[in-house]
């Protein structure tokens, strides 16, 4: 194997460091703006994206150590970490909206935004986003399921506080899509269960 020349190298560092930067700088707004969800039902200082995001992935993590022979850490993990980059540069769309009127403009344009934000990294953590637009493989389908029990946990916490207009959070079977994992249906039952609702079919 040839050694790379010792300027080439440097130069090459300083070409990551300086991607990792601009990313940085293009997605800062997320720890500011808020869940759209939540603001439109009347939460006051609701969760930001980046908590959101933080804790999908935390949730994932334990998915994955739990059942460590049914997903990928790396890819899950990847996955959870970047599913909600795109919303630096779109905002956070509420669900009815986002599903109802934008649904494959607002996927065409995550697509778009990841790919021009993770540019100069990796190829494959686009892909990964790719993947979490079709939920196929194990890992998109964990984390697609993690999003909405995130939400759900979130719920029960903002309603115990008393903010908040969210029963209708309760009704809408959408907001339990298990995409066929049962750990995560398990999940989902469980939050129910904490929360004295019936879950929707």
């Amino acid at each position: 194997m040839v050694p790379v020349p010792i300027f080439l190298e440097r130069h090459r560092m300083a070409d990551f460091e300086r991607c990792v930067i601009s990313l940085f700088e293009q997605i800062h707004p997320l720890d500011r703006i808020a869940r759209a969800g939540y603001v439109l039902r009347g939460v006051t200082e609701p969760e930001s994206v980046a908590a959101h995001s933080h804790f999908v992935a935390l949730m994932t993590l334990l998915f994955v150590e739990e059942y460590p022979e049914q997903f990928d850490r790396e890819r899950a993990l990847a996955m959870a970490l970047i599913h909600d980059l795109p919303e630096a540069w779109l905002m956070d769309i509420p669900m009815p909206a986002g599903d109802g009127y934008l649904k494959a403009a607002k996927q065409n344009a995550e697509q778009a935004i990841i790919e021009r934000l993770l540019d100069g990294f990796p190829g494959h953590f686009a892909e990964y986003h790719r993947e979490l637009i079709d939920p196929q493989t194990p890992e998109a389908r964990l984390v697609r399921g993690l999003d909405k029990a995130q939400m759900m946990i979130k719920i029960v916490m903002y309603e115990r506080e008393g903010r908040g207009r969210l029963k209708e959070f309760w009704k809408n079977p959408k907001n339990f899509q298990d995409f066929g994992l049962e750990p995560v249906s398990r999940l989902f039952d469980a939050i129910c269960e904490e929360a004295g609702q019936a879950r929707p079919r």
